[in-house]
């Protein structure tokens, strides 16, 4: 039996293994005719430094501007792949719970892609994988995608 998706979640960090992951959605979306959200989450950080806070916040709001010129290109290089049903994404929150979890509207997500491993090797370390949490937390299904060491570089 094969699954007709309406709806793919990619989600990128700026990593090879994102970056696969997102060619990979576009190449499925465009074969189910279905629409690509691609989310790029911007993790919070608490409250607790102080005069820190301003400095962190300016830098956050830096990181979300540069984040959304980045996510025209990835719109651009979609339909120059032929695929027109994009939406995107530039969020603030907790990566793991927010992809796990996303909702657009009305809009249900019924396939999250996402690369097995992203940017931050710390986290995953001390707190797991987003990757991991999202394959058991997500409530549709998941496809990860692997690259070899050759395509990570």
């Amino acid at each position: 039996m094969e699954n007709n998706y309406q709806n793919i979640l990619v989600a990128v960090d700026g990593s090879p293994q994102a970056d696969q992951a997102f060619e990979k959605a576009i190449e499925i979306a465009k074969r189910n005719q279905a629409k690509l959200h691609v989310v790029y989450v911007i993790e919070e950080i608490g409250n607790y430094f102080g005069e820190l806070t301003i400095s962190v916040t300016n830098a956050m709001e830096d990181l979300r501007k540069k984040e959304e010129e980045k996510m025209q290109q990835r719109v651009d290089f979609a339909h120059a792949g032929g695929l027109d049903n994009v939406a995107t994404y530039v969020v603030y929150g907790y990566p793991k719970t927010l992809l796990a979890n996303f909702s657009e509207a009305e809009e249900t997500i019924d396939l999250v892609i996402i690369g097995k491993t992203g940017l931050n090797g710390l986290e995953r370390i001390l707190v797991g994988s987003t990757t991991s949490y999202v394959v058991n937390h997500a409530s549709c299904d998941v496809l990860v995608v692997t690259t070899t060491k050759d395509e990570a570089k």
